[in-house]
């Protein structure tokens, strides 16, 4: 029997392994609050954030609540009081989602996506921009959120909107109506000691836009900003001011605002703290290339991550033979340099930096006529770029972050198949092992690992991982079928990861014997690749 390709492919790819360590599982005690659970990051001191996704039980603002906008409702009597059934929980609050995602100018807006951080045992919502109010007895929980990180288990940074609020005004008809805005659209922030700190963007033009991407220990804050605007925004502005307005000036500007998103002028920018979290300064970074005077097209540049000694790394537009593409930038001492100067190894990405100065990020590459993302790292002190082989040659695989022991965790493609399945790894810098992180954990562990999201210098993960658990209504109760037993689906949870010294397991694979068929995990290398034959050619028959 021939041995496929794909078999051969990581036989010539994968190491021996070599120094491999166990982790301990932990699931992040937020399940009580959402289905659906997404690890973002964690920091030195072990403070995890993490995004959740359609929170259970949200709040519905019965001042903003007409019953007649919801025709499909089936008690619709008692929901207009405020005693909403569970079919109509749904209905109603999906409704309010969806307000939030298109950012409508009516109607109460419900977040799809949340943000808690967690020490592992006691679970707080991050509330950035939210207010508590007396009509939802609590925080709105009106405006999704973006988690990117912490720093020293005190400075949490994020990305919203500001909390929305009622408009009234009578329109041509003499009707009362109720809009309900929001002064800004995308802001980044700092929480710190129970308060909000806003990132301001450089240019805050119709109130402008910025982004929180990473935050490092000495309390810089690296992303983008507004910096100028185009001129559609100029004469949306104008046509707002216009005297034969039909709406009033804030209803008009807010929806302007949803329009023009794309339409500011971003750099990638940092903001410097102080220990209070309020900001010092903030520094842009402008482009590689400066835009001819006449020039049509909006070009961006973004900071993504950042070290402790003030370097940053991310990606901006460049221009080859007149087309835009997008290449690995480093921002440091108010300069912005490519970091890879060839420009057949384009479009590039950096994803993250070391305190060494060494940077991961990833290439697409057209492999077998199909773009595939390849890792890379880059070492700033030799100027050296390095691309490992990943599980095998044309998987996909995107790094997410590296510690200062050059431990890189990411997501990566496991087989070929269509669609490809993913799975979460850990890779050394140092000594080349690219591994599995679903064998490093306990054999009868009920996850599958999918991503590994962020990695602190302790060699802690937190992790995304599938389980097969039981469906949840909005009230965070389970649903039964006829017979009374719970409905299971595939279910996002987030994992920490902590490495404990042992040697990984060996596995027993499933219906295969009495056969001990180590993961790629195993510590011993030559059992390893003895059975990888074996195990390539159970996988193959199991997946027809």
């Amino acid at each position: 029997m021939k041995l496929n390709l794909l078999m051969a492919a990581t036989l010539s790819a994968t190491p021996l392994v070599v120094n491999a360590t166990a982790y301990d599982l932990q699931e992040l005690p937020v399940t009580d609050i959402s289905v659906n659970q997404f690890g973002s990051s964690i920091d030195n001191t072990g403070l995890i954030i993490s995004t959740l996704t359609n929170p259970f039980n949200p709040p519905i603002d019965m001042s903003l609540f007409d019953v007649e906008n919801f025709p499909n409702l089936t008690d619709p009597d008692a929901a207009a009081q405020g005693d909403f059934n569970t079919d109509d929980y749904t209905i109603v609050s999906n409704a309010f989602r969806n307000n939030a995602i298109s950012f409508t100018s009516f109607g109460q807006k419900l977040a799809s996506r949340v943000l808690y951080q967690t020490d592992g045992t006691d679970v707080e919502y991050v509330f950035g921009f939210d207010e508590e109010q007396e009509e939802t007895d609590g925080f709105t929980f009106g405006m999704n959120f973006l988690g990117t990180g912490s720093a020293n288990g005190e400075y949490i940074i994020g990305n919203s909107s500001s909390t929305f609020f009622p408009s009234t005004f009578v329109n041509e008809d003499g009707d009362e109506i109720t809009a309900v805005i929001a002064d800004f659209i995308q802001r980044g922030f700092v929480q710190y000691n129970g308060q909000t700190t806003p990132l301001t963007p450089i240019d805050s033009t119709l109130e402008g836009v910025s982004q929180a991407s990473d935050i490092s220990e000495n309390l810089q804050v690296a992303g983008f900003s507004s910096v100028d605007v185009r001129e559609s925004i100029t004469l949306g502005i104008e046509a707002c001011n216009a005297e034969d307005l039909t709406v009033p000036l804030d209803i008009c500007l807010y929806e302007l605002k949803v329009r023009v998103q794309e339409q500011f002028v971003r750099r990638a920018t940092i903001w410097q703290l102080d220990a209070q979290a309020q900001v010092l300064s903030a520094q842009p970074y402008d482009l590689t290339f400066t835009p001819e005077a006449d020039e049509s097209r909006n070009f961006i540049n973004q900071a993504v991550a950042i070290n402790n000694d003030g370097t940053a790394v991310g990606f901006g537009n460049v221009l080859v033979n007149n087309f835009v593409a997008n290449a690995a930038m480093v921002y440091e001492n108010g300069e912005t340099r490519r970091l890879i100067e060839d420009d057949d190894r384009l479009p590039n990405f950096a994803t993250d930096i070391n305190d060494s100065g060494l940077i991961v990020g990833y290439q697409v590459q057209g492999i077998n006529n199909q773009p595939r993302d390849r890792m890379f790292f880059y070492d700033l002190n030799t100027e050296t770029l390095t691309f490992p082989d990943g599980f095998f040659v044309s998987s996909g695989t995107v790094p997410r972050a590296v510690n200062n022991n050059g431990i890189v965790v990411g997501e990566a493609d496991i087989d070929t198949n269509t669609p490809r399945r993913k799975v979460g790894f850990v890779y050394d810098t140092q000594t080349d092992e690219f591994l599995n992180l679903n064998d490093l954990i306990e054999c009868d562990a009920p996850y599958t690992i999918v991503a590994a999201n962020s990695i602190n210098d302790s060699g802690e993960i937190v992790a995304d991982a599938t389980i097969l658990r039981g469906i949840k209504n909005i009230r965070g109760e389970f649903i039964l079928d006829a017979d009374g037993e719970q409905i299971l689906e595939t279910t996002v949870v987030s994992l920490k990861l902590s490495p404990n010294g042992a040697e990984p397991p060996v596995c027993t694979t499933p219906d295969e014997g009495d056969i001990d068929l180590p993961r790629e995990g195993a510590s011993n290398g030559l059992i390893f690749l003895s059975f990888m034959f074996v195990i390539a050619v159970f996988r193959r028959f199991r997946t027809k």
